[in-house]
């Protein structure tokens, strides 16, 4: 097994073997023939199968048909971004201070109450590993340089356009809060999930909130029990609301959960800014840290929160910390104000941008894009995806701006600059894509791109892209990282429980795709010779889930059995 693996994670243009069958894996007319026996159409499935060494001939079936190709889209974009970014590359999360700040605190350095006088600045950029005790951790080193007071926070998310691309967009399924529909922006906070858990006897009901915040009052009046088997229960169909009740925060959920059930699930059950809102207070007040004023309710009366605008702030219309999904406030003797209805000069957590003068006293980095690529292929990563997605868009922004003279693809003129400056990074994500293929001379006139994650239904790729894609990385420097991040057949990954009997077994790399009327599989698979070859086959039809899953799995067991005994 150490052995396999080790074979395939090298680059598979070396492990060449002549053979004396020149024949290919299947024939055109015994694939037809095999395609009416899974009753598929003919015009609902694309297929190539090339060796990667000579003396055995490709197989071809529709390779230039435009496909969905679910999640196996994932492919063009590690790819893309392991050769734009570089396997060594890493989000990262930034703590700053205003120059003069600094220059003062450097000043009392034996001082443990500094007080700043401007905002600090939360820089966002795309760290893929922030979690809540990552950011606590950010604080701490702020905290230990001395400073104990805080003007206010300015949230710097302004390396992609927009800042959240999840206000307003329309919901791809019924379930827009569920991980895998996770919609990222530049700070990428715990993905922006908790964890909630219910449980109820016949009378009532319990919940347990994770992260864990302490001056959170969860109230739980307006969840009532029904009788649906508990098996049924979706939690993410509760919705919250955060509100102030004299002096209290809560959240308030609603919705209905079954009698006699527990369930546990991690979405995202609060906006993710009242979310960083909680967990900036709690944080900086468990570490001795205070922020200037109050937060202040419709009736006047101070709460822990509220500022007043910084150096930096800006006003935006955009929504910060409304929940998404509102409901009518429950009856109550006290009035419940919503908290943080959008970022507005009140606050002392605004929206803006870090002054290019601004001085970094606490970074976190995220591992390497060499590590991480193997969360978007094994286990299909969506949000993940998404967010080196738009990091390719980003840097082709930056890349605008720094080599503003010529007019190839990646040195934009002036004016090509400016524009970029303007466009939405999804856009110049897919500008950035196109570019990289028509370097490598890889045909792209099939490809239609949305979020380069392949959770879209307007996403296109031909089979004959994807080989292509995976012929380029046996060669490329960056091979190794990514032929390693591929599930390995009954192995690990998204193949974990797939392929673990047969001539498969342990004998292909293989990312998957699935999507309702979609099922895909590309990789690469060893035959019976221990031969490298290329492998891709999508299937786009209302029986991709039941016949199409059958037929790839038929197929990538034959092509491993090839070519038999000698």
């Amino acid at each position: 097994m150490k052995l396999l693996r080790h074979r395939l994670y090298l680059p598979l243009n070396l492990l060449l073997t002549l053979s004396a069958c020149s024949s290919a894996p299947i024939s055109q007319q015994g694939f037809k023939s095999q395609l009416a026996q899974n009753g598929l159409q003919p015009e609902e499935v694309a297929l190539v199968m090339e060796p990667l060494f000579d003396g055995a001939a490709p197989f071809f079936y529709r390779a230039d048909a435009a496909m969905s190709p679910a999640s196996t889209m994932k492919l063009l974009t590690s790819t893309v971004a392991l050769s734009r970014l570089g396997a060594d590359w890493r989000g990262s999360t930034r703590l700053l201070l205003d120059k003069d700040d600094y220059a003062a605190l450097q000043q009392h350095k034996t001082q443990t109450s500094f007080r700043l006088t401007q905002p600090l600045y939360l820089q966002a950029g795309a760290d893929a590993d922030l979690n809540y005790a990552e950011l606590s951790a950010l604080l701490s080193q702020l905290r230990a340089q001395g400073v104990s007071e805080l003007n206010a926070i300015v949230l710097d998310r302004s390396r992609f356009l927009p800042t959240r691309s999840d206000v307003g967009a329309v919901d791809f399924d019924d379930a827009p809060k569920a991980r895998y529909n996770h919609r990222p922006d530049a700070l990428y906070l715990g993905q922006s999930q908790q964890i909630l858990k219910l449980s109820s006897d016949q009378q009532k009901v319990q919940a347990m909130l994770l992260p864990y915040w302490p001056l959170l009052q969860l109230d739980l009046s307006g969840v009532t029990l029904n009788n649906s088997p508990c098996e049924q229960t979706d939690l993410t169909s509760i919705q919250a609301q955060l509100v102030m009740v004299s002096s209290q925060l809560q959240l308030q959920l609603r919705g209905s959960f079954a009698r006699n059930c527990v369930q546990q699930q991690s979405f995202e059950l609060i906006d993710r800014d009242q979310t960083l809102l909680l967990t900036l207070l709690q944080q900086w007040q468990q570490l001795g840290g205070t922020i200037r004023d109050n937060l202040s309710d419709s009736a006047g009366n101070h709460q822990p929160g509220f500022g007043h605008r910084g150096k930096g702030a800006t006003k935006t219309k955009q929504h910060c910390c409304q929940a998404k999904h509102q409901t009518q406030r429950l009856p109550s003797r006290e009035k419940a104000t919503p908290l943080l209805a959008a970022f507005s000069p009140t606050t002392w957590l605004q929206q803006g941008q870090t002054p290019s003068d601004a001085v970094p006293v606490a970074v976190h980095y995220s591992r390497p894009l060499g590590e991480l690529v193997r969360r978007v292929n094994k286990t299909s990563d969506n949000a993940l995806t998404r967010l080196l997605y738009l990091t390719l868009g980003a840097n082709r922004a930056e890349n605008s701006t720094d080599n503003n003279t010529g007019n190839s693809a990646n040195k934009p003129d002036s004016q090509n600059s400016q524009n970029n400056q303007n466009s939405l990074t999804t856009d110049l994500a897919a500008q950035e894509i196109r570019a990289w293929l028509a370097e490598q001379q890889i045909t792209s006139e099939q490809m239609v791109l949305e979020n380069g994650s392949g959770l879209s239904r307007q996403e296109r790729l031909s089979a004959s892209l994807l080989a292509a894609l995976l012929r380029h990385n046996t060669k490329a420097h960056y091979g190794p990282e990514f032929i390693a991040s591929l599930p390995l057949a009954g192995m690990d990954g998204t193949l974990k429980n797939r392929f673990r009997a047969g001539a498969a077994y342990q004998k292909a790399r293989l990312k998957t795709g699935t999507l309702n009327n979609v099922t895909a599989l590309a990789g690469y698979v060893y035959d019976a010779n221990r031969r490298p070859w290329i492998f891709v086959a999508i299937v786009n039809s209302p029986k991709a889930a039941t016949a199409g899953r059958t037929l790839l799995d038929q197929l990538v067991q034959q092509l491993a059995q090839y070519p038999g005994k000698r």
